[in-house]
């Protein structure tokens, strides 16, 4: 498989109905989506956060070792991304799969999608301005 009909498939994925019943809605919709949930806020209430270590190349190392721990106003951005996801993971499999929610999902879950990506512009500028 090529890598744009892996991303494809998985951007269809993303934006079709979930196809689960009562307990992916319960296990990814509610409990998956509220640990990640409450990572963020807490990454974004201490100011700490713990992330793999991605460092590209071509840019300095941010740091060594398969762990990286950003702290202030860094946090706080990763902390609103992390949320973000959150926020999509239980629009999508939660109120998707629930017949009165239903009818709201699709919105919800862009208006996390569009929170992503502004969370995202703003973590990627404070990491490259305030570094």
């Amino acid at each position: 498989m090529r890598r744009t009909e892996y991303l494809f498939d998985l951007a269809d994925w993303l934006t079709d109905p979930p196809s689960g019943g009562p307990i992916q809605m319960w296990v990814v919709g509610a409990g998956l989506s509220a640990l990640v949930s409450l990572y963020g806020i807490l990454c974004c209430l201490t100011q700490r956060a713990t992330t793999l270590n991605i460092t590209m190349r071509g840019f300095q190392p941010i740091g060594r070792g398969l762990w990286l721990e950003i702290s202030g106003i860094h946090a706080i951005t990763f902390g609103f991304v992390i949320v973000c996801i959150g926020l999509f993971m239980h629009f999508q499999w939660f109120w998707g799969n629930h017949k009165r929610l239903f009818p709201f999902h699709e919105v919800a879950k862009y208006c996390a999608a569009l929170g992503l990506v502004v969370a995202i512009l703003a973590h990627a500028y404070t990491m490259i301005t305030q570094t």
